[in-house]
């Protein structure tokens, strides 16, 4: 027999359908894990809800601002943005990019839908690509808050460094000001990373970061063996392309643009 999904939420072409209406305890906290640099919030997320037993609840369905992607759970096609529960937590996880030109209104989508749970606090995990990240023994995780309260709160805990000055870009940027604008308090936790490789040792240190800071158990030290593994390909890689260099050559450009 079939379950069929509701249709429970339409906002910017966007279609929020779900199994069942989680009973989530207080204080509820939404935890946004979206592919970014290093895939640090993707990796998070998805650690989460393969170890901990969190339980998928709805899907989001888009014609117009959701890739035309399928993520493939036991043979069955599902939406690549999915809603998870567990006790007093929501995860949000997307197993593909968001289009940079669907940004604001999957953004707008998620925050208006997810402030019917009356979450205390949305937590983003994104990454933060340095140049030494090889060198880094361990990644420095920073804060980004939407209002000044978080912030001051934040700061108290030493858990993580002020963002001072820059930019955030991609798809947590508008969701720092859709939340705000709710009157929901977001917080960005934003860890030194790779740029265009998968980083879990990054993702580690932010769900060490994030439970200390709500209150829950999360045993990580599996990411932190694969982080171990990817570093040794990655310096196994460098050093073969540093013995193979003097049989490079270089030629300059015939036309330049």
């Amino acid at each position: 027999m079939l379950r069929k999904y509701k249709k429970v939420n339409d906002v910017h072409g966007i279609e929020f359908r779900e199994k069942y209406i989680p009973e989530v305890s207080k204080p509820t906290y939404v935890i946004l894990g979206l592919p970014d640099a290093g895939l640090v919030g993707g990796i998070s997320t998805e650690f989460l809800i393969t170890n901990s037993q969190f339980k998928e609840f709805a899907q989001a369905y888009s014609e117009s601002h959701l890739p035309p992607i399928s993520h493939i759970s036991s043979g069955i096609a599902k939406s690549p943005l999915s809603l998870y529960h567990k006790d007093n937590i929501i995860v949000v996880h997307s197993w593909a990019a968001i289009p940079s030109g669907s940004l604001q209104p999957v953004a707008s989508a998620l925050v208006e839908y997810l402030s019917k749970f009356s979450p205390a606090l949305i937590v983003s995990i994104t990454g933060l690509p340095v140049q030494n990240r090889l060198d880094l023994e361990k990644p420095t995780p920073y804060w980004i808050a939407n209002n000044e309260s978080l912030g001051e709160e934040v700061e108290k805990t030493g858990l993580m460094k002020r963002f001072e000055e820059g930019y955030i870009a991609g798809p947590y940027a508008p969701i720092l000001l859709e939340s705000a604008r709710k009157g929901l308090w977001n917080l960005v936790i934003v860890v030194e990373s790779f740029l265009d490789l998968p980083d879990p040792e990054a993702a580690a240190v932010a769900l060490d970061t994030l439970g200390k800071y709500i209150g829950i158990q999360v045993d990580t030290s599996s990411l932190l063996k694969e982080a171990e593994e990817v570093r040794a390909k990655i310096k196994g890689l460098m050093e073969q392309t540093r013995r193979e260099m003097p049989g490079y050559t270089s030629v300059k450009p015939s036309t330049y643009a």
